[in-house]
Parts: structure tokens; C-alpha cells; sequence
């Protein structure tokens, strides 16, 4: 009996988009109801393709081939692809659910009173193209579900048509599609000219040389999608988003997008010429540093949250650093760090919704007491900012381990373990920021509340609080089945 495992992973990125183009002319109830069940259908075919990729295995299906291009349209299940569209799927419909109550007129800093379908239009195209393009097979697929995530990013960063969310999102649009002509339209050139097939399992069919400069150019396509020296200034700018756009651009969506492209050429084209790793491992260093300067600096609970997301996706790229290298386990702690980052990251951003949906302010200078005025948020607050920093129990501890144990095999010496030690001090100096930052939060005399946040705001962040701790339990078999494709 044929597997429907690819057809239902089909069907959880299509449904979204097609319905996301139909939400733009909805509103009030219905636009919330649609918006549910559509999140709700992609994550439960995720789930099932899920369960049936645990008894079928890993393989590859072609839809479209053509004799000059050779593949055009594919769906890879691996356990990479399976693994981090499921946290895709979770993590965008726990964010949706938040976002009913967080968009509405009780909001204190940016009350919604009508137009909430465009909001919901976009995420679900954004959900819907980042589910498409992490089960491509093709650098021509990857091109255009990444061009679709850059246009739905656009639409949710403007969503609230400030003349600063205008100028943001053009920002947030116009470096990725940078990033997309250097590096996607290179590969894909090189794909059509030397091997006449679009195929990522044709890569290997490059010579050293061409394997280098494309490596290279996709690299900048990932840098600029996940804010990556020298292309991180549009991640800060882009915090005008609605609070759970923001969650999903830095926890599930353009940041890990980024690291996933990457992971999946070094994943395709290994082996790759040791000139590429001194050359992402310069540009890391320096993300690094930007990051743990700026962590002190910051007032804005989002702009922190920020500038940890650039460090972190840094942290992912530091794993596919030490595969380039030759090491498998790299690709594995860094698809292990990207799922675990995703609701860790998610609770942080939804917990900082919180303060603007209550405070009607951002600034962690002016909010006090939710020690006892807002429990939840608190323990909320509290822990995800302690997970971020790398402390157990949290997922993220133990995928850091796995980067700093998977340098061990580095055969580069002393600079190969560079990384490592920025990754140390980055994880204590945001510890310290944020412990400074949580005495003065939690305690003290409480900030008086406009609004109290709504049990099913509550609900969510119990949700992320419990999968911040599990995601290890949840991520590890798949992940130690991740290697290169020879």
C-alpha cells in the first residue's frame, strides 16, 4: 500500500495559502474560526505524516520532472524535513490561538477593531510557504517559498501602516530578496547550466570549485534571511509586527528558515572546500559580538528578544559550521537548537505581548510587580528568558551541549573552538541581563494594568512553558537520524 505521507504534507502547506488568499476579504468571527481550523488541519496532517513517517522511513517523490530542468516539483520525508515541520505547524498554531485575543480593541498598545482577517491572511500564507519550502526538493521550490515567506513577512511587519511599520517591512523585504538574487538565483543558475537538473540530490554532481561558490551564495541567502552579520538590521526594525507575527518570524519561520536552507545544501553537497568554513565562521564571530554588546543596551522587552534570536540562529549556524568540517553531528545539534529555540523563543515573545497588551508598553524600565499582578506571565517571563541564557532544564541547554560536544571532532584546533567560547560568553552575558532585568520586573510596586490578558493567552503560554521543558523528548529521535546524503 502506498504511503500517504507526502500528499499529506502537501495538502498542510496548500491549505494554508490557498486559504490565506481567501482570508484578506474576512473579519470579526469568522475570519477567527477559519483561521483555527485551517492552523488546526495543517498542524494535525503534520502530525499524521509524522506518525506515518515513524513506519515508513525516509523517501523522496517527484511530481513534475522535465527532460532540460530534470526535477522541477518534489517532497522530500526525512527525519530533518518531518521533524522541523512539525515545530513549524505547533508553533504557528499556538501563536495563531494567542493572536485572537491579543488583536482586538482591548489591546492597549495597538487596539485591532477591524481588518483582522489581512493579519490571519498573512500569517496563514506565511505558515503555508514555510511548510513548502522545508519539504522542497528543489533549489527552484526553495526559491519560491522563500520569495513567499519574504512577501508575508512584508504583510505582517506593515500590518499596523505606521509610517515606522511601512519603513520596517520594506527593510525586512528587501535585504532577504537580496540575499535570494546573490545566492538562490546563482544556485539555480549553476543547476540549470552545469547539471540540468534542479534536484538538491544533484548537487553532488558540482565540481570543488562550483561547490564553493555556490555554497557562498546560498550562505548570503541565509544570512539575510536569519539577520546574520552584516545583514541583521532589518531583524530589530521588524519588532513593529503584531507581537505574534513576531513570535512566529523568530521562532519557527524567516530566522530558522535561514539555517534550514543552509543545513540542507552542506546536507546535499558534502563535501564541501574547507574555504568555506573559515569564511562563515569569520561573519559568526562577528554576529556573535554585535549580539552580546547590544544584550546590555536594550529597554525594549522585543528589541532584546531581538538581538538573543540573531545569537541564537548564530548558535544553529555554529553546528552546520562544524558539519562543513565533515561532522554529521553538526547538522544534528543544529536542527536540535532550532527546535528547541522555537518554543522557548515563542514563550519569551508571547509573554512580552502580555506587557503590551496590559502595560500598553514595551519598556522593562517601566514595569514592575508581575511577580504578583500577572503569576503567569511571570513564570512565564521568568523562564524564557533563563531558557534563551541556556539553563536547564530547558531543551536549549542540552543543544548547546550538543554544538560544544560536536567540536570536539574539529580536526581545525584552536579556531575551531572560537565558536564555542563565543557561545559561552554570549549565553552568560544575556544570563546576566536578564537576571538584572527579571529583580526589577518581578518585583517592586506593581505597574498599574489597563487590561487583564484573557484565559486563553494564559492557556498558550502554560502550553510553551510545558513544551519548552519536552521538546528534547519530542526532537531527539528524529534528529539522531539526520546525516548527510551521499
Amino acid at each position: 500500500m502506498k504511503p500517504m505521507t507526502p500528499e499529506l504534507f502537501l495538502l498542510s502547506s496548500l491549505i494554508p495559502i490557498i486559504v490565506g488568499i481567501v482570508m484578506f476579504k474576512l473579519d470579526g468571527k469568522v475570519a477567527d474560526w477559519l483561521m483555527v481550523l485551517t492552523s488546526l488541519s495543517s498542524l494535525l496532517l503534520v502530525s499524521f505524516g509524522m506518525l506515518e513517517f515513524l513506519s515508513e522511513g525516509s523517501y523522496h517523490v517527484t511530481y513534475l520532472r522535465t527532460p532540460t530542468l530534470g526535477e522541477v516539483y518534489g517532497i522530500i520525508v526525512d527525519p530533518m524535513s518531518v521533524l522541523i515541520g512539525f515545530v513549524v505547524a505547533l508553533a504557528g498554531f499556538l501563536f495563531l490561538l494567542y493572536s485572537i485575543d491579543y488583536m482586538s480593541p482591548r489591546n492597549s498598545t495597538h487596539p485591532v477593531h477591524k481588518d483582522k482577517g489581512r493579519f490571519y491572511a498573512w500569517m496563514l500564507i506565511f505558515l503555508g510557504s514555510t511548510l513548502g519550502f522545508i519539504y522542497s526538493s528543489t533549489l527552484l521550490q526553495l526559491l519560491v517559498f522563500f520569495e513567499l515567506m519574504s512577501l508575508a513577512c512584508w504583510g505582517v511587519v506593515s500590518y499596523y501602516g505606521t509610517e515606522s511599520a511601512v519603513r520596517a517591512a520594506y527593510k525586512a523585504f528587501i535585504i532577504p530578496n537580496f540575499g535570494a538574487v546573490v545566492g538562490l538565483y546563482t544556485a539555480l543558475s549553476i543547476s540549470i547550466t552545469k547539471l540540468h537538473d534542479l534536484s538538491l540530490y544533484s548537487l553532488q554532481g558540482l565540481d570543488a570549485h562550483l561547490k564553493l561558490v555556490l555554497f557562498l551564495g546560498v550562505m548570503i541567502a541565509a544570512f539575510t534571511k536569519s539577520a546574520q552579520f552584516p545583514f541583521y538590521s532589518w531583524l530589530p526594525d521588524a519588532m513593529e509586527a503584531p507581537t505574534p507575527a513576531s513570535a512566529f518570524l523568530h521562532g519557527a519561520a524567516m530566522i530558522e528558515m535561514g539555517v534550514y536552507l543552509l543545513a540542507r545544501i552542506i546536507q546535499f553537497m558534502s563535501p564541501i572546500p574547507q574555504e568555506a568554513f573559515y569564511v562563515m565562521l569569520t561573519l559568526l564571530a562577528i554576529t556573535q559580538v554585535l549580539a552580546i554588546i547590544y544584550y546590555p543596551l536594550q529597554r525594549d522587552a522585543k528589541r532584546l528578544l531581538a538581538y538573543s534570536t540573531i545569537s541564537e540562529a548564530g548558535i544553529m549556524y555554529v553546528g552546520l559550521l562544524y558539519a562543513l568540517l565533515g561532522n554529521a553531528e553538526g547538522i544534528q545539534a543544529s536542527m536540535f537548537q532550532l527546535f528547541n529555540h522555537a518554543f522557548v523563543k515563542g514563550l519569551a515573545f508571547l509573554s512580552a505581548g502580555t506587557f503590551a497588551y496590559s502595560f500598553g508598553t514595551l519598556d522593562m524600565e517601566k514595569i514592575r510587580g508581575i511577580r504578583w499582578s500577572m503569576p503567569v506571565v511571570a513564570v512565564g517571563w521568568f523562564l524564557a528568558l533563563l531558557g534563551l541564557a541556556g539553563a536547564p532544564p530547558f531543551g536549549i541547554f542540552f543543544s548547546k551541549a550538543y554544538i560544544v560536544m560536536s567540536s570536539k571532532l574539529a580536526s581545525q584546533g584552536f579556531i575551531a573552538w572560537i565558536p564555542v567560547l563565543l557561545v559561552l560568553i554570549d549565553a552568560t552575558v544575556f544570563f546576566i541581563v536578564s537576571v538584572l532585568w527579571l529583580k526589577t520586573m518581578l518585583f517592586g510596586e506593581p505597574t498599574e494594568k489597563r487590561e487583564e490578558i484573557t484565559p486563553l493567552m494564559k492557556a498558550v503560554l502554560l502550553a510553551l512553558i510545558i513544551l519548552s521543558v519536552v521538546a528534547p523528548l519530542i526532537s531527539y529521535r528524529f534528529v539522531t537520524g539526520i546525516g548527510f546524503v551521499r
